[in-house]
């Protein structure tokens, strides 16, 4: 097995270039008025997608060997459902520290949308938000981050492919907001795969976690107007101001870090149910790397892959900041 790094940091400079460079044309000839949420979105997946899977084809797909995809397990399913429930405190901690010091990111792109579309999304079928809110942003993203991405760094060890896949995946998002929690997410997804031994195992958490989301959207919009208005009202005071008070953050820290501890523990449950015990332990230790493949992690296309978003985000929250 060849040392793919190099290959996989070319992947993500691509992408990234691709994505940015569409995003920008796009805004300059204004050819968003001819999107909605739904289009807007699936072209950015695609922006994604299209530029890994031609250099995949240009490889062979030779990458892609060793990818873990098999089915996972009843057993390892349940996990998943657990794993998410102890996830999404975390999650919400963190795009709550995030609205700190930016908006909210989905919630400004749905409302842009809403407002140069004229239509409410959320009075759409709730199984057509799901489908491109939820399942097809997780099946693409997680073959990009966590098949392709992922063996691409693999031979590197466990902890460095989980680390550096989450950094990617959370630049991906192009936005301070949604990079917190996205980073800390990735590191769930790429430790997932070890221990289930399986990418769909990293689909599913995606896709529940998606979907929660896009419940209480749903719900938050399909109540009486007047409790509708106080939960955004009260959102927004999270975002827009800091007066919550420190024992708000402390006892939020305190939730998200028993979740996180909890939640490795049944990442150790479900290398059990999975019969990759062993394997994963070996993973986490380090012992995991592929002696005299691993190479260097670092190549200059993944660095300017990793600066391009970076440069990008400061950008712009430079650009809001005069704009206010």
């Amino acid at each position: 097995m060849k040392n793919h790094s190099r290959l996989a940091g070319m992947q993500y400079l691509v992408m990234i270039t691709v994505w940015i460079v569409l995003g920008l044309l796009i805004a300059v000839t204004h050819l968003d008025r001819f999107l909605n949420y739904y289009s807007a979105s699936m072209l950015a997946e695609l922006e994604f997608l299209v530029p890994v899977v031609v250099l995949l084809f240009m490889d062979r797909f030779e990458v892609m060997r060793g990818t873990r995809m098999k089915v996972i397990r009843i057993q390892t399913v349940l996990w998943i459902l657990l794993l998410t429930v102890l996830i999404m405190p975390i999650n919400y901690y963190l795009n709550a520290v995030s609205q700190l010091l930016v908006p909210n990111a989905v919630n400004a792109n749905v409302a842009y949308f809403n407002a140069l579309t004229g239509n409410n999304m959320w009075g759409n079928p709730l199984w057509l938000n799901l489908l491109y809110m939820a399942v097809l942003p997780a099946l693409i993203e997680e073959y990009i981050f966590r098949a392709v991405l992922f063996q691409g760094f693999r031979s590197c060890g466990l902890l460095k492919t989980a680390l550096l896949t989450a950094l990617m995946f959370g630049l991906a998002h192009g936005n301070l907001n949604q990079f917190m929690y996205a980073f800390a997410m990735g590191l769930f997804f790429a430790y997932l795969v070890e221990a289930a031994g399986s990418v769909y195992a990293s689909m599913l958490l995606h896709t529940l976690i998606n979907s929660f989301t896009v419940f209480i959207f749903y719900i938050e919009m399909h109540l009486p107007e007047n409790v509708t208005s106080a939960m955004i009202e009260a959102e927004n005071s999270v975002s827009s101001e800091q007066h919550l008070g420190l024992a708000f953050w402390i006892i939020g820290a305190v939730i998200a870090g028993a979740c996180v501890v909890l939640a490795v523990i049944v990442l150790r449950r479900i290398a059990l149910s999975a019969g990759r015990e062993v394997v994963y332990k070996e993973a986490r230790k380090g012992r995991d790397r592929l002696k005299g493949k691993e190479g260097s992690v670092f190549s200059v296309q993944l660095l300017i892959g990793l600066l391009i978003p970076v440069v990008y985000m400061a950008i712009v929250m430079i650009v809001s900041i005069v704009r206010k």
